[in-house]
């Protein structure tokens, strides 16, 4: 291997010190130059400058990316925040000038102690989001890696009470949820008032992201319920008590691994009981934290708190803009609702949209066939979570009095490229629609993509609406045009003939849809039909009056009455 091109001395000054932390961190992650570049969404030069010291980052919001990147867990933030400053503020260690006022003081004197022993100075340690204990020696180019926090740090010579690496974490939920969910980030309140982590949910291409509050305790499993025990029964009912969006999790040692569920803390509050002078909360064992359940959690909580911040706003918008619904056609931009978040401007689209179709269905003169845009997780979930959609469909359904088809266009490259639980929820939104009687056909041939969502009957007539990721919030029309109407006879009956999820039972389709989607079929059967016996609103509650729990249950009730074989 080549020698690095600059060689850093930490202690030369503050923009030096990050720099050699920030590279440390990188090659500790497996990370090139241009590879936390991408992540961070800059030019592999400023990584080159950030870590020779030449100039650091420019301000928190880059700090923060370059921070979350590397899994840093705030201790590059720190870092930033020290230049500038005088390095013999308390709370600094003089020779080193490291912050480190989070650090256990038997640690950093431990450390410290055996480090002089060597002459190597001082190691100062940092828990990464991953659960790992990070030692940076600032005098010698180590970084000594310890998964649980004791191993390797014993053997490089220094005393490390167990303690200290597992009182935090002392269930390894942060390692586990990290590494199962990347983009869930979570963090340690200082103080805590009664919080164990905070969760921020990622958000997506229209999603603005969550905050969960979570409290983590040992729990039991006996038969289908899990039993959390509540050592502190007043710090839980106050942590419940409060109106946030708050997560009880039990966590259950099995097998050498732990198993993590999860209860709604509102759920929580009238479930708390005193057995034998311990207090205790029971769950079902159904709400168990995998793909399906923190699928549901992330859907559920960036579409609610979105909707529920722009509440008011967003009724009041709705109503002005209610003129629209006497014209046959029209084509609303963003602008004309300029202080609603994106999730706002996704509903009204979809709502308006939705009663657009309703009225122009009766006037066409053949049984129509559907198209619809939706392609990942994050869009199709509203068919799940809004509170109108669920309706919709059982009204288009009545409307027609007889099956209906509804396409869409997934490419193999939005597949392989969405996580697993944005998949499960876009095969349970089409599993929702079949449920209803609506055959589901699908096309991987990228040059639908750009077809808008339409209802046509074919050679006919044509009712346009979409909402998804359109130029506007919605554009919607009713037309005769010949070249719209070929346009769209064309794509239905092209996927009709070769729909890559072709089957001649709802069974059969949703087989091949989770084939194509790459997600286990006998799991789906029997995830869903364990979440169905109790509902999701033990695991998630909406508070938005515009988001609703019915279509994930109707779905989850479906495919859990699914047949395993073929």
């Amino acid at each position: 291997m080549g020698q690095r091109p600059n060689v850093l001395t930490p202690d030369q000054s503050p923009q030096h010190r990050l720099g050699y932390v920030i590279r440390e961190l990188r090659e500790a992650r497996g990370l090139s130059m241009r590879e936390l570049a991408a992540k961070t969404f800059v030019s592999h030069s400023k990584v080159q400058r950030w870590e020779n010291g030449d100039r650091p980052p420019k301000d928190l919001a880059e700090v923060e990316l370059i921070d979350q990147a590397l899994g840093a867990g705030g201790f590059l933030i720190e870092l930033w925040r020290g230049i500038g400053q005088d390095v013999s503020e308390p709370g600094h260690v003089s020779d080193a000038r490291f912050h480190v006022s989070d650090t256990p003081t038997e640690l950093v004197t431990a450390l410290s102690q055996g480090a002089a022993s060597d002459g190597e100075g001082i190691f100062i340690p940092r828990r990464l989001d991953d659960g790992t204990v990070v030692l940076v020696a600032l005098n010698r180019r180590a970084l000594l890696r310890a998964g649980a926090g004791i191993g390797a740090a014993a053997m490089a010579g220094f005393p490390m009470p167990a303690s200290a690496a597992v009182a935090e974490d002392p269930f390894g939920f942060a390692p586990s949820v990290s590494e199962s969910w990347p983009g869930l980030r979570l963090s340690r309140p200082d103080p805590a008032f009664g919080v164990d982590w905070h969760a921020l949910l990622p958000g997506g291409r229209s999603m603005l992201g969550s905050q969960l509050s979570l409290q983590v305790h040992p729990a039991r499993i006996e038969g289908r319920r899990v039993i959390v025990s509540l050592p502190d029964q007043r710090r839980a009912e106050e942590f419940l008590a409060r109106p946030h969006r708050g997560l009880l999790v039990g966590a259950v040692a099995t097998g050498g691994a732990t198993r993590f569920f999860a209860l709604d803390g509102r759920a929580a509050r009238t479930k708390i009981t005193r057995v034998g002078g311990v207090c205790e909360v029971a769950a079902p064992t159904a709400y168990e934290l995998d793909d399906l359940t923190y699928g549901i959690l992330w859907a559920v909580s960036n579409y609610d708190d979105a909707l529920q911040a722009d509440d008011q706003a967003l009724a009041e918008t709705r109503s002005d803009l209610k003129a629209y619904e006497r014209l046959s056609a029209s084509a609303v931009s963003r602008e004309a609702a300029p202080g609603l978040n994106t999730v706002a401007h996704m509903w009204l689209g979809s709502d308006f949209c939705a009663r657009h179709i309703l009225r122009a269905l009766p006037e066409l003169p053949a049984l129509p066939s559907f198209w619809t845009r939706e392609q990942r997780g994050e869009e199709a979930s509203a068919w799940l979570i809004f509170d109108h959609k669920f309706p919709y469909l059982r009204e288009t359904t009545k409307a027609l009095g007889s099956t209906s088809t509804r396409a869409f266009c997934i490419p193999e490259d939005i597949v392989r490229s969405s996580p697993r639980y944005e998949r499960i929820l876009l095969f349970l939104a089409v599993a929702l629609m079949e449920s209803l009687g609506i055959h589901a056909q699908f096309t991987s041939d990228p040059a639908y993509e750009t077809v808008e969502g339409f209802v046509v009957a074919p050679d006919r007539e044509a009712v346009i609406a979409n909402w998804v990721r359109g130029d506007g919030m919605w554009h919607v029309d009713v037309t005769a045009r010949s070249s719209a109407v070929r346009e769209f006879t064309i794509a239905a009956r092209d996927v009709d003939a070769d729909s890559i999820t072709a089957a001649p039972t709802p069974a059969g389709r949703l087989r091949a849809l989770a084939q194509y989607l790459d997600l286990p079929w006998s799991w789906l059967i029997e995830r869903c039909g364990q979440l169905a016996r109790y509902g999701s609103s033990g695991l998630v509650q909406s508070r938005s009056r515009l988001v609703s729990a019915a279509g994930i249950d109707a779905a989850c009730q479906y495919v859990g009455s699914l047949p395993t074989d073929r």
